[in-house]
């Protein structure tokens, strides 16, 4: 082993991704794809009667140790429309004492629509990360997000908690005082924060009304038998929070509130993305 790759195994790997969105000719598309190292997109997706392009994250190493960076930039300028997501879970894997730092950036001009629908973190148990992601959306900018957050290996058995996951969320809004929050989990307060399970979700999206939440109440109601949660409207921002131990329903739930929400938010039905299925 080379001395300059024996030294990247220890600094770890930096992806660093940078995506502008644009209207051409009556379409979204991708205008500008700068990448640096293992962290890239090869092309965009279109469905039928959709002009919003799908585009997937590729991370090819398929996971993160210790001191790795992956930095994330996506800007959509005024009038377009993505929708961005990850063909499979982010993986955190056992750290050599240093943090996974993982910073992702949205930057939404006027009259944009986003959807950022990653398939989920899975932290191993002993690793550790920063997560900061933050959202900027202009004047008539649309939002749709959901995350699944993993904490450990149910399989593994109680004890095999993550070291620590500081996990930061930011959204600043034009005309009003957005969101910010911040999750800290560690293998001394991960059971008693969430409260004995190891599956956090968080869905939300802008703009949204009492007539939004209460579908997505009911929703949440119908289909409590494996996780238990709850939504709440700030201003127009749509919050959706839930906890489960299994994974497929949990994301099940989210498609569904994706399913129902999408026509009123993005005013047209949601399209799985095909990679899901692959």
């Amino acid at each position: 082993m080379s001395d300059k790759l024996y030294q990247k195994l220890i600094d770890g790997w930096l992806g660093e991704l940078r995506l502008n969105f644009a209207l051409r000719d009556g379409r979204s598309v991708l205008t500008k794809c700068k990448h640096v190292g293992p962290f890239y997109v090869k092309r965009s997706f279109y469905s039928k009667n959709d002009n919003t392009p799908h585009v997937y994250l590729l991370h090819p190493p398929g996971g993160l140790v210790g001191g790795d960076k992956l930095i994330l930039d996506v800007k959509l300028e005024s009038d377009s429309r993505a929708l961005l997501t990850t063909p499979g879970a982010t993986k955190f894997y056992r750290s050599n004492s240093v943090y996974v730092t993982q910073k992702y950036t949205f930057r939404l001009e006027r009259n944009t629509a986003l959807e950022w629908i990653p398939q989920g973190s899975i932290f191993f148990p002993q690793s550790k990360a920063k997560i900061d992601t933050t959202f900027i959306l202009e004047q008539g900018s649309r939002i749709i997000s959901f995350d699944m957050l993993c904490f450990g290996n149910v399989s593994l058995g109680t004890a095999n908690f993550p070291e620590d996951v500081d996990v930061c969320l930011n959204i600043f809004l034009s005309d009003s005082i957005g969101l910010r929050e911040r999750l800290r989990i560690n293998k001394l307060n991960c059971v008693m924060k969430l409260g004995g399970f190891r599956i956090s979700a968080l869905l939300f999206a802008i703009p949204s009304d009492e007539k939004i939440l209460n579908e997505v109440r009911n929703l949440i109601t119908s289909d409590n038998h494996h996780q238990v949660g709850g939504a709440t409207l700030l201003d127009d921002i749509l919050v959706v929070r839930l906890l489960s131990n299994d994974n497929q329903c949990l994301k099940q739930t989210l498609c569904r509130i994706w399913c129902v929400i999408r026509p009123f938010i993005m005013g047209q039905k949601a399209v799985l993305p095909r990679i899901w299925f692959t």
